[in-house]
């Protein structure tokens, strides 16, 4: 008997929702979220997390972090395991002559892809506008550049390590060679069965995961965006828009004309087929996750394309399954092999290290485009981020530069990079998998589309830097930050005296202690240690260290500047003259040590050493990123701020053929700078990054390998408690992080987040 309450339609929210008031208006959102796509639910998280990440407070925000990276770790868990296995049983599969084949003619189309692509990250930097960019100091900016070593990154001496360390492409020819090695095994099949179960297992496991997508992009995407500074978003956006236009137009243009003009396939009828993964690897920013497709959608696509060729119709059912069983193993083998190996996307995010160096003003030049692509190739076998990292070391720019690097990718270029990765994938498999079993034979006129896809690409960016210049330049958000920022810790401001009259027992501490006062000398506008902001007020971290000083121990503090004092001959004295007529107690500058004045002042125990860098007018011998090739250059005119025979003999040691201007301070060399009467000055990394800021028609070019000399302050001779009292004082602060959040506050521009 029919059931009468069969046909009535239950409202929606009807049960739970419906007994309690309210519930049901709450929950709808829910329900009609969890009624979506998977790819709709994914494109809501990301929206909703970039929402979070710009209006949450940060300290809330960063609760999700853990779960962002929780879920990319997941993510990342069968991924070497799977193609590992992918390989070896794809390539045990095959016959020792059809893989020859196969692997060749796909290894032609897959270098004929990185060649269009390096020469689309060649055109990117044209596209940058005419902005001087300039950043605070990066203490990678001293770090040594990391060797690659080749043999190391393809040859395992140890395959579990390889395992282990992620190293792909270890992980790939260890796989290919098991692959290899299992062709002639007898009664192999039982195993390739086993390997195919386990690679079932595997993408299951992608698969579920894949399910809580949206919840992970949202967690990463609200975390990084909270980090994003909104001053920074013109910037990145340039990146965005001219990398994300790029890879548009190779994915939607290029790639799909390529295929037609190779297999009678029509470039929209390509798109069509493969609409839903390319949607899916947007959204996830995985190709993984979308390998079955690509597989089962390649073959029927290859399918199609050869009974057109030979006139086969539906009918043909028998001619068909041959053309069938010719498809599959190639299809199984390439697929999973073409996610291994850099595909367009993963080659074009090499363009960011040109924009991480002109963000930090240090542009790469012409010369250094060719060590560039070679290397920058070659690292793309490596995980993103450590290929990255290498790179930027490599090219002399700052390795920190990375954390924007992941922002950028996280945000909109990864989603883009995978478009086109899917889309290159997909188009390597058609193609080498057609031309290895049927040939190549190409028609002019079918090459002509894919010309003018090409030409596309130069046209776009001409277009894109003629417009961002016909835009004002955005305001150096690091240059407001260096005039405007105020203390860390102090509480109190510093007292400038400007006509200071002689103290007594300067620098004895119980002379000291019966005043209530310590003074100190520093330079004139000492970027980024002590300066007067745009208040007018006397800041830096020099300045603030001493205040903490005087507030620990009890005392007001004041201070003088010295670059007018003493001998008039000299613009800027060392202040051996302020501290022999007793103007100070200790000299709070932070100079390099000079043994000669060992003889009339004390030091102070070593605090930090000063990178050696130099400022250059624009990017003139900015591709000279060694001091032997800065050696080399004839004629190469250098300013010294010097006030000792120890720091020239030790610059003429170091570059031995310069001609070395000494007779004048940092301002007035810099000027000579950029009236073209120097080449460069002779000046501390982290000064110069701070000038560089103020002054971004500058580059701060800091050469490997990297020289540091280490820096002390100085007292009176006779101040030897002083001495005592602050090297102890000092180390106190390197314990508890008071010193590091002083310095990464005025020479990194990092802020305090506790604030």
């Amino acid at each position: 008997m029919r059931n009468r309450f069969t046909d009535v339609k239950r409202p929606p929210g009807h049960g739970v929702a419906e007994m309690v008031p309210g519930l049901r208006w709450l929950l709808w959102p829910l329900s009609r979220f969890l009624r979506q796509s998977l790819s709709m639910q994914i494109l809501e998280g990301l929206l909703a997390g970039v929402i979070a990440g710009l209006m949450l407070p940060v300290a809330l925000v960063s609760l999700l972090a853990p779960i962002g990276e929780g879920f990319l770790r997941l993510f990342q868990m069968p991924v070497v395991p799977f193609l590992s296995i992918s390989l070896v049983a794809g390539v045990g599969r095959l016959e020792l002559a059809q893989a020859s084949r196969l692997l060749g003619r796909a290894a032609i189309v897959l270098m004929g892809f990185w060649v269009v692509v390096l020469g689309a990250v060649l055109l990117i930097p044209l596209g940058f506008p005419d902005w001087r960019e300039a950043s605070f100091f990066r203490p990678s900016l001293l770090e040594a550049a990391k060797p690659m070593n080749l043999i190391e990154l393809f040859i395992p001496v140890n395959p579990f390590a390889a395992f282990a360390d992620t190293q792909i492409p270890a992980v790939v020819l260890f796989s290919i060679a098991l692959g290899i090695a299992l062709i002639s095994v007898p009664k192999r099949q039982g195993l390739i069965e086993v390997l195919d179960r386990v690679q079932s297992a595997l993408l299951k496991i992608s698969a579920y995961i894949a399910r809580y997508t949206p919840l992970g992009v949202f967690a990463i995407l609200a975390s990084t965006t909270s980090q994003v500074s909104p001053s920074e978003i013109p910037r990145l956006a340039i990146y965005i828009v001219l990398q994300g236009g790029v890879a548009v137009v190779l994915t939607f243009l290029f790639l799909p004309y390529l295929v037609q003009a190779v297999i009678p396939i029509k470039a929209g009828e390509l798109i069509k087929s493969f609409r839903t993964p390319l949607v899916i690897a947007f959204s996830t920013a995985n190709l993984l996750v979308v390998l079955p497709l690509l597989i089962n959608q390649g073959k029927q696509l290859l399918i199609e394309g050869m009974a057109r060729q030979r006139s086969l119709g539906l009918e043909d059912r028998e001619s068909r399954k041959k053309l069938a069983q010719s498809i599959e193993l190639p299809v199984e083998v390439l697929t999973p092999l073409a996610l291994v190996f850099p595909d367009m996307g993963r080659v074009l995010s090499l363009a960011f290290v040109p924009f991480a160096g002109w963000l930090t003003g240090n542009p790469l030049t012409v010369e250094q485009m060719p060590s560039f692509l070679i290397t920058g190739l070659a690292s793309t076998f490596l995980e993103g981020v450590l290929a990255m990292t290498f790179l930027l070391s490599k090219m002399g720019l700052p390795t920190d530069m990375v954390n924007l690097y992941i922002a950028l990718d996280q945000l909109a270029v990864a989603r883009l990079g995978t478009l086109l990765a899917c889309m290159s994938v997909i188009s390597l498999v058609l193609v080498g998998t057609w031309i290895s079993l049927e040939g190549f034979r190409y028609r002019l006129s079918k090459l002509l589309p894919v010309a003018i896809s090409m030409l596309i690409i130069p046209i776009f960016i001409s277009v894109s830097r003629f417009i961002l210049n016909q835009i004002p330049q955005p305001s150096n958000p690091y240059r407001s930050q260096l005039e405007t920022q105020g203390f860390v810790l102090a509480k109190e401001k510093a007292e400038l005296i400007k006509q200071p009259k002689p103290l007594e027992e300067a620098g004895i501490w119980t002379s000291m202690q019966a005043r209530g006062a310590i003074r100190y000398c520093i330079h004139k506008q000492d970027y980024p240690m002590a300066y007067r902001n745009a208040k007018q007020e006397l800041v830096g971290a020099d300045v603030e260290t001493g205040l903490l000083f005087a507030e620990d121990m009890g005392m007001k503090a004041s201070f003088i500047q010295i670059d007018h004092l003493g001998n008039p001959n000299k613009v800027r004295p060392n202040g051996l003259e302020a501290l022999k007529n007793e103007l100070c107690d200790l000299k709070l500058s932070s100079d390099i040590i000079i043994p000669q004045e060992s003889a009339e002042v004390l030091y102070t125990s070593t605090n930090q050493s000063y990178g050696i860098g130099l400022l250059l007018k624009g990017s003139r011998f900015s591709s000279k990123y060694r001091w032997k090739e800065i050696k080399a250059i004839k004629g190469f005119r250098v300013g010294l701020e010097a006030h000792s025979p120890y720091s020239i003999n030790w610059v003429q040691r170091l570059l031995p053929h310069a001609i070395l201007n000494t007779s004048k301070g940092t301002d007035e060399l810099l000027k000579e700078l950029k009236n073209d009467n120097l080449d460069a000055v002779i000046i501390s990394a982290q000064k110069g990054a701070a000038w560089n800021v103020l002054e971004p028609s500058l580059t701060l070019l800091v050469p490997k390998p990297t020289k540091s000399l280490p820096t002390a302050r100085q007292v009176p001779e006779d101040a030897i408690e002083l001495s005592r009292v602050w090297n102890h004082w000092l180390k106190l602060q390197g314990f508890d992080g008071t010193k590091n959040k002083v310095y990464q506050h005025w020479v990194e521009g990092i802020a305090d987040e506790e604030k």
